[in-house]
């Protein structure tokens, strides 16, 4: 591999596939594998900056990732979460030291700087910064050097990037804590945030002209801004996009009230609030209403919850270590029936670094090419990597090996 300052220079025989969904279960040799680019190439570079997602375009990335988080004046801009604390230089700026506030997020208090408190301008004031410094020294150097980006900035890139190579690349976008901008949070002066992010995202890609289905995936951990997407958004704009319903944990270890990701919090909170599910979900058949409280990822994945997804989602994208035997790189049985539903299957997120990598016994690791060639040649459809230039390399020798 060859580093230059910021850019990668790969290999010729690293082809860009055709971002076409294709068959479920297709044969990765005849269908590639999608690489996506984890908040672009984020193990590189601070992540969700246009120079990460341009980084990613330029190694070869099939899809970049952004996620979506509102401002106060109802921007869409391009962070992990809308907790600003860790990722920007919000903490140092004394302008906005009152701004430092206490709020439940999907049921979880955390303590810090909030985008629906800053207007696009105050945001446009702020850096990016790398949040695993530690780890991740290389991208540390570049910290408070890039700008955050809003939706507008991220889709001006991808086209500008196609203008000047030829080469479409897709957006892969999450939808951050609908329920809580929708139901539950409150800006700092206690005023309902009370905003559809999800209506808000179709209504932008429609704006700026990005609607090409085979370009466009949107995802969420939650289930009821999907259905709404499915049903309601997307027919009245008259667009339609690929939906990846995300799975968290699947081994309740993260239940409320001390942790959320097992369990999709907009199904938690209703049936916490005591709501009629059918008026919230008038699409569900009775799945949703005849189901465990609380409802736990791991019941989306058995027959019936497979069903029920297939109904809105063009797939799922479950979280890496609940896809595999234990001591293995076998792949759960629920990886093929979903895809034997019809639906893609896109893991996240696969990373570079030693105490990422998966265990193999008690004492040793697969390296991280030996994790893409078992994915690959189990058949998965897209994986998720803060580092894409190692995932196309993977990938590229796994398409040699099919004599590609």
């Amino acid at each position: 591999m060859l580093i230059q300052k910021g850019l990668f220079l790969l290999p010729l025989s690293l082809l860009s596939v055709t971002l076409c969904s294709g068959v479920a279960a297709a044969d990765s040799c005849a269908t590639p594998p999608l690489v996506i680019a984890h908040r672009g190439a984020s193990g590189h570079l601070p992540e969700h900056t246009l120079e990460a997602y341009m980084l990613a375009m330029r190694m070869g990335a099939d899809f970049i990732e952004p996620d979506l988080v509102p401002t106060k004046d109802g921007q869409l801009i391009s962070r992990h979460e809308n907790d600003l604390t860790n990722t920007t230089n919000v903490a140092v700026l004394p302008q906005f030291a009152d701004r430092k506030t206490t709020k439940r997020i999907d049921g979880i208090p955390i303590t810090g700087w909030f985008s629906e408190d800053f207007t696009l301008a105050e945001i446009k004031q702020l850096k990016a910064r790398e949040p695993l410094t530690a780890l991740r020294p290389q991208g540390a150097e570049h910290n408070d050097q890039y700008a955050i980006a809003t939706l507008a900035e991220i889709v001006g890139l991808v086209k500008q990037f196609e203008a000047d190579t030829g080469r479409k690349v897709g957006l892969y976008i999450e939808t951050k804590h609908p329920t809580y901008f929708q139901y539950e949070g409150k800006t700092l002066e206690g005023k309902a945030i009370a905003m559809n992010i999800s209506k808000k995202l179709v209504q932008q890609l429609k704006q700026l002209r990005f609607t090409e289905p085979k370009r466009v995936f949107i995802q969420s951990f939650e289930v009821q801004n999907l259905l709404e997407l499915k049903q309601q958004w997307m027919p009245e704009l008259k667009v339609h996009f690929p939906l990846i319903q995300l799975i968290g944990d699947t081994e309740k270890a993260y239940l409320p009230p001390k942790d959320s990701f097992s369990v999709p919090y907009d199904v938690f909170y209703h049936q916490q609030q005591g709501t009629d599910l059918k008026a919230v979900y008038p699409q569900d058949t009775g799945f949703l209403a005849a189901a465990a409280q609380p409802l736990d990822y791991s019941a989306l994945l058995n027959a019936k919850g497979l069903g029920f997804m297939h109904s809105y989602a063009a797939g799922i994208g479950p979280w890496r270590s609940s896809i595999y035997q234990k001591y293995s790189l076998t792949l759960k049985p629920f990886i093929k029936a979903a895809q034997q539903q019809g639906l893609k299957v896109h893991p996240y997120t696969f990373r570079a670094e030693a105490n990422y990598l998966m265990a193999k016994d008690a004492k040793t690791t697969f390296s991280f090419d030996e994790e893409m060639q078992a994915l690959f040649k189990q058949g998965i459809d897209g994986v998720f990597s803060d580092y894409p230039d190692l995932a196309l390399k993977s990938r590229a020798l796994f398409q040699q090996s099919c004599g590609l």
